[in-house]
């Protein structure tokens, strides 16, 4: 489907508007593939926050390029395996933007500016049953679409329950 194997977990921290948008903080406390940035000459090493990692280490940060994405958290509940599957567009914003997000969470960590597609707020977190996401980057969006229905099938046939959230073009 020409789509990059890079994938990555994202912890989803916060979100706000702006310009008009609700743009969620997904960062993850480790490292995220440079594809995800644009390349290695767009990422950076920090050391780990001793609070965090008291022994050290280092994690491969950046700040996500634009383009579509697809989601995925799977969780249990009820003692079954579900899975939530949906889109978003990871979106550039202001440098000065970017740096504020970052220093309101933790610097050191790679940052994803997301918009998630047909999906509000209220109903990402009231479907909130884990913290983690998995992200994987599509060259457009009807890939995206195709890559979301290849990874709903997948997961049903493992038996998981598939729960596609926003908009998804079946």
């Amino acid at each position: 489907m020409g789509l990059d194997p890079a994938t990555t977990l994202r912890d989803v921290r916060w979100g706000e508007e702006y310009a008009g948008r609700f743009v969620w903080v997904w960062e993850i406390s480790g490292s995220v593939p440079a594809s995800h940035n644009g390349g290695y000459h767009k990422s950076w090493s920090m050391r780990q926050p001793p609070m965090y990692f008291p022994l050290g280490g280092g994690t491969l940060s950046g700040v996500s390029k634009p383009g579509e994405v697809v989601w995925s958290r799977v969780f249990l509940m009820d003692g079954r395996l579900h899975v939530d599957l949906g889109r978003a567009s990871a979106i550039e914003l202001p440098e000065e933007e970017t740096r504020r997000r970052l220093d309101a969470t933790t610097r050191q960590w790679p940052i994803m500016h997301a918009v998630l597609h047909g999906v509000t707020r209220d109903q990402f977190m009231a479907r909130h049953k884990a913290n983690h996401l998995n992200v994987a980057y599509a060259p457009d969006a009807d890939t995206a679409d195709k890559a979301l229905r290849a990874k709903a099938a997948f997961f049903a046939e493992l038996g998981v329950e598939v729960h596609l959230c926003g908009d998804v073009r079946l």
